[in-house]
């Protein structure tokens, strides 16, 4: 059994035995999110879009990028879910033909490049892959400085990754570094690291003292900080995407009204200052000032990532990380 194969399993258990947040499924109109955001801004989002839509019941369905994305896939032939909120834009380019076209009214306040042409998404939040540092466990001057230096022998056993198969944000990660410097590369870094099941586990068990370096998006990074932990953020030397989190319909889901309703508001000003607020994450919107604390986009080194290249070759680079994570 592969590890995506194991750690799915071990996610759809978990997923079955989530609460429901928001009313009851009885109610006159319900819309389902699969969520991969944090249970904090999912609650925020419900408790202000169900003030304004009392006749609206949300509920969630938590879970990581990839699961959620086997399970829409899974409900194929009979969605039981209405909105996909939060994975990486590459996640719904994986299969478009999963996803409702739908051209939100606050779509002019985005970039084209955060907007899916035939409208099948629209761009949530933007951030940088960075390494997450626990400055107890490892000075900063010791810590890695790029993608390459992930690969060094001396960083064996000190670094945390997320397994890409589950996580968005891992597999971005994975993706840029073959991108930059093929699997010469990522297999030594495999080799070197430890994988975790999601991408919160990947920078929280930094936090908490239990590894010295992880891999993560950089809103985690800022977040633990601002929480009182002994961290900082890397941003690689040789390049980091500014990569597109996103929101879409589910295609053919029970409820396409009350999903319309709830994807306005989500790419809402009001909704994107909440995601600035409580996660320190960069907005997609052009009218929303980023959260203080993260770096200035023109101190960072920023390559291009193609979110219809990441998708197309996404299963490909999945079967050979599995192939090279089984021979540790």
């Amino acid at each position: 059994m592969t590890i995506q194969r194991r750690l799915f399993l071990a996610g759809a258990a978990a997923l079955a035995c989530l609460p429901m947040l928001g009313s009851a499924a009885s109610a006159a109109g319900t819309v389902v999110v699969y969520s991969a955001i944090s249970t904090k801004l999912t609650q925020a989002f419900v408790d202000a879009f169900q003030k304004a839509n009392p006749d609206i019941s949300v509920q969630v369905i938590a879970g990581g990028s990839g699961e959620l994305l086997t399970r829409v896939k899974a409900e194929r032939n009979n969605p039981l879910g209405d909105v996909l909120l939060g994975p990486d834009a590459d996640t719904f380019d994986s299969d478009l033909s999963l996803f409702d076209s739908y051209e939100s009214p606050e779509s002019g306040a985005f970039d084209a490049a955060a907007l899916q042409p035939d409208h099948k998404y629209t761009g949530f939040s933007t951030n940088f892959q960075v390494f997450i540092v626990n400055t107890k466990m490892m000075p900063l001057s010791d810590a890695p400085k790029t993608w390459k230096d992930l690969a060094k022998p001396e960083f064996k056993g000190k670094i945390l990754m997320a397994n890409p198969a589950q996580s968005g944000s891992a597999f971005s990660q994975l993706h840029q570094i073959i991108d930059l410097y093929g699997w010469e590369v990522m297999d030594p870094i495999i080799d070197n690291a430890t994988f975790v099941s999601s991408s919160k586990l990947a920078f929280q068990n930094v936090a908490k003292g239990e590894i010295a370096v992880g891999l993560t998006s950089e809103f985690n990074v800022l977040q633990s900080k601002n929480e009182g932990n002994p961290v900082e953020a890397v941003y690689p030397e040789d390049g980091t995407a500014l990569v597109v989190d996103a929101v879409g319909i589910i295609a053919g889901g029970p409820n396409p009204d009350a999903a319309k309703k709830f994807v306005d508001f989500v790419t809402s000003k009001p909704a994107h200052e909440m995601l600035v607020e409580l996660d320190g994450r960069r907005s997609a919107r052009n009218d929303v000032t980023p959260p203080a604390g993260l770096a200035e986009v023109s101190t960072i080194k920023v390559v291009p990532y193609n979110t219809v290249s990441a998708a197309k070759d996404k299963d490909a680079e999945l079967a050979r990380f599995d192939e090279t994570f089984s021979q540790k």
